[in-house]
């Protein structure tokens, strides 16, 4: 459990300091009056971010740098700062310096739901994927180096095919950024689907909250490998799909153009349910996300819950509550109806 939070210079606050001894702590304003700043402070500290707002952007105005930092209940106190003029990120634990990845590995993590994971199921599927991303970075801190590898590859990959059709460079140098590619694509799976089979499994659990209108609910997720045989067919849909993407500058097989979708009666969900069961789909995706971290991890990730109450009915709201009070949580709303102690007002 986190205990304490400190900032300073962060965003809007020259300095602040917060003291939180209950497992749910609503952070109570109207709008635009520093309350996602106390979140993302949290989420930064948690290995995840809320804004996902470069470092730069996080600096006080005027001021050189930025320091947050945080308590939990087992002794640890954890630090970021950043450097504006060196441009230089430290990280601390217990007062002694360490890497970003040896912090996460130590840390608690957190579960982000806002607004926008709403329109989980109706925005891109680049939203979807990074929903699963999320997942597998904070379950697995040695997931975000792979995946920015496997990106600097594609990126590689794509500006190949483009100079290839320019002829500004041989078809001989793909052979290269192929094996590459089918390497890193095949790590990044590894991954994806172990946290695919989880929601596979457990997404079936949603239905309690149809109350026997539904008969089933898959998670299905949509790609183009073998999953028997990986390596072998990207290489072969590779090299049998080699003249098309060059003439699109692009790579169709990867972990960067799946998708998945939820079938209610085998039917798509956004075909098939109303906005109130489709909320209730994608508010129990997050909830399997808290529980798949919590598995992978060994530790109760934190719960950081960003002016979502207002975006749901009584229903969605009594929901989330009765499946969140085995974690902490930090709630951000305008208003609060109910008579509450452990209230942070600004």
């Amino acid at each position: 459990m986190i205990t304490s939070l400190t900032l300073k210079n962060f965003r809007n606050f020259k300095e602040g300091s917060f003291h939180f001894e209950w497992e749910k702590t609503f952070i109570i304003w109207e709008n635009g009056i520093w309350k996602t700043n106390i979140l993302e402070a949290l989420s930064l500290l948690t290995h995840n971010s809320i804004t996902w707002i470069d470092f730069e952007k996080l600096v006080n105005n005027s001021e050189p740098l930025f320091f947050i930092s945080c308590d939990d209940d087992e002794g640890n106190k954890v630090s970021i700062s950043f450097d504006l003029k060196e441009k230089k990120k430290t990280y601390m634990l217990n007062g002694k310096k360490t890497s970003k990845k040896k912090l996460w590995e130590v840390f608690t993590k957190s579960v982000i739901f806002s607004p926008i994971i709403m329109n989980l199921m109706y925005l891109s599927p680049s939203l979807r994927r990074e929903f699963l991303d999320n997942i597998l970075t904070s379950a697995y801190p040695e997931y975000s180096k792979t995946l920015k590898e496997y990106k600097r590859i594609l990126k590689h990959r794509n500006k190949l095919l483009k100079n290839i059709r320019e002829n500004k460079s041989s078809r001989d140098e793909i052979d290269f950024w192929n094996t590459q590619f089918v390497e890193k694509a095949c790590e990044v799976y590894k991954y994806r689907f172990v946290i695919v089979r989880f929601l596979e499994t457990h997404i079936k659990s949603a239905k309690e909250y149809f109350k026997g209108k539904i008969d089933d609910i898959s998670f299905i997720y949509t790609h183009k490998v073998n999953e028997d045989n990986r390596e072998e067919s990207i290489k072969k849909y590779l090299n049998e799909n080699f003249e098309r993407d060059i003439i699109l500058w692009n790579t169709h097989i990867g972990p960067h153009i799946d998708d998945f979708d939820v079938l209610v009666n085998n039917v798509k969900l956004i075909d098939f349910a109303s906005r109130w069961e489709t909320k209730s789909i994608i508010i129990w995706l997050k909830l399997l996300e808290t529980a798949f971290i919590e598995n992978m991890t060994k530790k109760k990730p934190i719960l950081l819950i960003d002016d979502l109450l207002s975006e749901l009915d009584e229903d969605h709201k009594l929901m989330l509550v009765n499946k969140i009070k085995y974690y902490q949580t930090f709630i951000t709303s305008i208003e609060l109806k109910t008579k509450e102690d452990n209230l942070i007002r600004l």
